[in-house]
C-alpha cells in the first residue's frame, strides 16, 4: 500500500510499501505563473537586480501549501519552506525581495533576457506548471516584445488560459514594473 501521508490514498496501516501506487492532488492550472518580469525597464530606473520576479497565483478553490514545491530556470533553483498560498492570492518571487513587499527572495540571479523556462514542480516532482518566454525580437517569436526592457512585463491575460502559449500573455498596461501581486492589468 501507500505509505506516503502527503498521497491520497495513503495507508496508515499498510506494512509493505508499494512502487508507484501512491497518487497525489492534481494542481496543475491551479497554481499557475501569472506574470513575469524578466528583463526591466533600464529607462524607468529600473536594475534588472532590483526588479526582476516570478508571480505566482493560486486559481483554485482551496489554500495550497507550497511547502517544499521547487520553481527553477536557468539560473534560479527555489525550495519553498512552510509556505501556504490562500484561494486567490499571488506571491511574488524576487530577485530583491526588498522591492517587493511581501515578496520572497529567490535566491537566483537572474532570469534571461532572451527567453527561458521557468517550471513549476510539486514536492514529488511533477509539474505543475510551466512557461517558454521569449522576447518578440524575432520573427516567430509571438510574445510581446514591450516586456522586453521597455518598461511592461508578461502578464497572463487569464488565470484559465493555457500560458505555455504565447497569445494567453499580455504587455502589462501599468508601466513600469507592471502588477506584482495584484490582479493584472486590463486595457
Amino acid at each position: 500500500g501507500c505509505t506516503d501521508s502527503n498521497a491520497d490514498n495513503y495507508d496508515p496501516d499498510s506494512i509493505v510499501s508499494c512502487d508507484d501506487c501512491c497518487e497525489y492532488p492534481d494542481f496543475d492550472g491551479l497554481i499557475v505563473i501569472n506574470e513575469i518580469n524578466y528583463n526591466p525597464g533600464l529607462s524607468f530606473d529600473q536594475e534588472d537586480a532590483d526588479y526582476e520576479f516570478i508571480e505566482l497565483y493560486n486559481n483554485s478553490l482551496i489554500d495550497v501549501d507550497l511547502t517544499d514545491w521547487s520553481l527553477a530556470s536557468t539560473n534560479i533553483h527555489f525550495v519553498f519552506n512552510h509556505f501556504v498560498l490562500g484561494v486567490n492570492e499571488y506571491l511574488v518571487l524576487a530577485r530583491n525581495p526588498e522591492i517587493y513587499e511581501g515578496s520572497i527572495g529567490h535566491h537566483g540571479t537572474s532570469l534571461l533576457n532572451d527567453g527561458d523556462h521557468i517550471i513549476l514542480r510539486n514536492p514529488h516532482g511533477e509539474i505543475i506548471d510551466s512557461v517558454t518566454y521569449g522576447d518578440g525580437n524575432h520573427q516567430d517569436d509571438l510574445w510581446p516584445v514591450e516586456a522586453d526592457a521597455h518598461g511592461s512585463t508578461l502578464e497572463l491575460i487569464s488565470p484559465d488560459f493555457d500560458n505555455s502559449i504565447p497569445q494567453s500573455w499580455q504587455a502589462s498596461y501599468v508601466v513600469p514594473g507592471g502588477t506584482p501581486g495584484l490582479l493584472n492589468s486590463v486595457a
